[in-house]
């Protein structure tokens, strides 16, 4: 069976790889000199940025049920590392394992277009799954924490992450030209662009903190990182989305903004229960939560702002 790419996502991809291979080629060149831990390091970062630039581009490529998958095998890994983190008291296994079947149906809800059931079903499930089995299994020594916990765990990890899924539910007139693919790229790539050069500029100019809660964060960080990526995102808005040249900047805005929250508020967790990396499945950048954290504000807020302007 024939996969039939549209041709602004077959550019998109091209150019994402193109700018991985200067990526590459310029990190190279500047690791001289460095020490081997440092070397190490960032040779680590670098092929986790390939092997997650990959996954995305062809789960792109590939289709609907494709971007669904990934998205729901990034909830489950983000699930995973966040149960390992060291919470006290630690969930109980059989709310872990319950979670993990909330997340296979919150997915196959998606997958099947109900998105309804997505929408309104998945928070109220997010209580009532962990708060029925701890009832049933009579762990109720900690039930507040636990069913907590956990209803903030499946909003972050699946309902949060599951809008770059929703992208593909929309109309196929939204998006004419690039289809689901394209908005599930651009929103994904905006993200990340938005986490580097946030970091780039903050680490050249960053003078004024933004807040205690991550002390490497600056508010010229935060105001450069905004017109970067506000003018790459209209730049590839024009490729990916049917969106106007200002929709993409006000796109761009919101996006750096929220994933500024995302960030923060992964490193607020992280800071509660003292551990720099939620992970370490990718060398050089922690873990998928690690990754994640800008995505899990910028998914939802684009999937209902891109709705709206094509009311």
């Amino acid at each position: 069976m024939s996969i039939s790419v549209p041709p602004n996502v077959q550019f998109a991809a091209m150019i994402a790889v193109s700018a991985l291979l200067v990526g590459t080629c310029i990190r190279m060149a500047t690791m001289h000199g460095q020490s081997p831990e440092v070397a190490q390091s960032r040779l680590g970062s670098l092929k986790s940025w390939w092997i997650v630039s990959l996954v995305v581009i062809v789960s792109a490529v590939l289709g609907p049920l494709a971007m669904v998958t990934v998205a729901g095998g990034l909830s489950v890994l983000a699930l995973r590392e966040f149960v390992a983190l060291p919470l006290q008291p630690a969930i109980p296994r059989s709310v872990t394992l319950a979670t993990y079947g909330l997340i296979l149906v919150s997915y196959a809800a998606v997958a099947w277009q109900w998105v309804s059931f997505f929408v309104i079903a998945v928070p109220l499930l997010s209580i009532a799954v962990p708060a029925f089995v701890l009832i049933v299994s009579g762990h109720v020594d900690a039930y507040l924490r636990h069913v907590g916990r956990v209803a903030f765990i499946v909003m972050v990890t699946t309902y949060a992450v599951g809008h770059i899924a929703l992208l593909v539910t929309l109309p196929p007139s939204s998006n004419p030209e690039s289809g689901p693919a394209g908005l599930f790229l651009f929103v994904i790539a905006i993200t990340e662009i938005n986490d580097i050069a946030q970091a780039i500029v903050g680490r050249r100019l960053g003078r004024r903190k933004l807040t205690p809660v991550s002390p490497k964060k600056t508010w010229e960080g935060f105001l450069g990182g905004m017109v970067i990526t506000s003018l790459i995102a209209m730049l590839l808005g024009a490729w990916l989305t049917a969106l106007t040249p200002l929709q993409c900047i006000a796109a761009g805005m919101l996006l750096s903004i929220a994933g500024q929250l995302g960030d923060l508020n992964m490193s607020a967790v992280k800071r509660e229960i003292g551990v720099k990396d939620s992970g370490t499945l990718l060398p050089g950048q922690g873990g998928i939560l690690d990754r994640i954290d800008s995505l899990t504000f910028t998914a939802p807020l684009f999937y209902y702002y891109f709705q709206w302007v094509n009311r």
